[in-house]
């Protein structure tokens, strides 16, 4: 029996009843170039908020965001697709632009036909999804309410990271692994306290992202093709916004929160908050911590507060 074989037949349904149990649903839609697969929680309060949509970071799926959205308000509608390229949306053409404008707008596509018109959303998004969603907010402002971007890719880095001082030394890519040696080579590079997975579990990844590694890798190289693609639309956000960093990031050193703040002007209120003991997973690592942030921001109150607040009880 492959390895694939038991991740598309095993886990990946196994992961996906979890899902289910916390109140997602599994969808699919269609627009002009994609079938979107996406998981949708419906909110208590539909004629009074906003939905939030969660936008995954580069090689990552939906399920990546559930133990955040879950604790998110039940009046929230939450919905949280696959970005092209990534997950079961279909399909994964190597040869696609994966570049982060073409990949704005085909959200904006996902949008158009998921949420009704005019309906404005909440839009929370990690690293390169952290970018998308920035851009998103910058070019469509009338379908945003408020951003949230945790570590965003897209910005100039004033210090660089250990994984980019890495690849500039040797060439070696920690975001394109291929091997089990290579996962759990990248685990403390994206983490402070990475897991101890089971082997199989660790085989299984390394199968399923050599199954996808062309892909990956055209997605990583396009989106490299506008590294500060984010920094030069910054001053043209202009709702509320939530900035998280994890500061012993290391894919993404915190060195471009000063860019971010610098450059977004225009954003009311703007919350920069620094996370400790987190990484650039902070979205795993303090998944607790940033879901209160999140509450407390998109209920007008003060993110740093709620956070400084969550790391007290731990």
């Amino acid at each position: 029996m492959s390895l694939l074989f038991l991740f598309d037949n095993v886990l990946a349904p196994t992961m996906e009843f979890a899902h289910y149990l916390r109140g997602f649903r599994q969808k699919n839609v269609d627009t002009a170039a994609f079938e979107w697969s996406y998981i949708e929680r419906q909110g208590t309060e539909p004629q009074t908020t906003e939905p939030v949509v969660f936008i995954p970071g580069f090689s990552s799926w939906k399920g990546s965001w559930v133990r955040i959205a879950s604790l998110v308000d039940e009046k929230y509608r939450i919905v949280i697709p696959d970005l092209p390229g990534h997950g079961r949306t279909e399909p994964k053409d190597p040869l696609a632009d994966y570049g982060a404008m073409a990949q704005t707008r085909r959200l904006h596509a996902f949008m158009e036909t998921t949420m009704p018109e005019g309906q404005k959303v909440h839009l929370v998004g990690v690293s390169m999804g952290g970018m998308i969603a920035g851009l998103y907010a910058a070019l469509y402002p009338e379908r945003v309410r408020s951003v949230t971007l945790m570590c965003p890719a897209g910005l100039t880095m004033p210090k660089k990271s250990d994984a980019y001082q890495r690849l500039e030394a040797t060439g070696e890519n920690l975001m394109l692994p291929r091997t089990p040696e290579q996962i759990e080579e990248m685990g403390p590079y994206m983490s402070t306290r990475p897991p101890e997975l089971p082997s199989l579990i660790v085989k299984m990844a390394a199968a399923f992202r050599e199954r996808s590694y062309e892909t990956d890798k055209k997605i990583f190289n396009d989106m490299m093709t506008t590294p500060t693609l984010l920094e030069e639309h910054l001053p043209k956000i202009r709702v509320p916004a939530l900035v998280m960093w994890g500061k012993k990031d290391r894919i993404l050193d915190i060195s471009s929160l000063a860019v971010l703040n610098e450059k977004m002007t225009n954003a009311a209120p703007k919350h920069i908050v620094e996370v400790e003991e987190s990484g650039h997973m902070l979205h795993h690592e303090q998944f607790e911590v940033c879901a209160k942030a999140i509450n407390a921001f998109l209920n007008g109150h003060e993110p740093a507060q709620a956070i400084f607040a969550a790391q007290i009880e731990k």
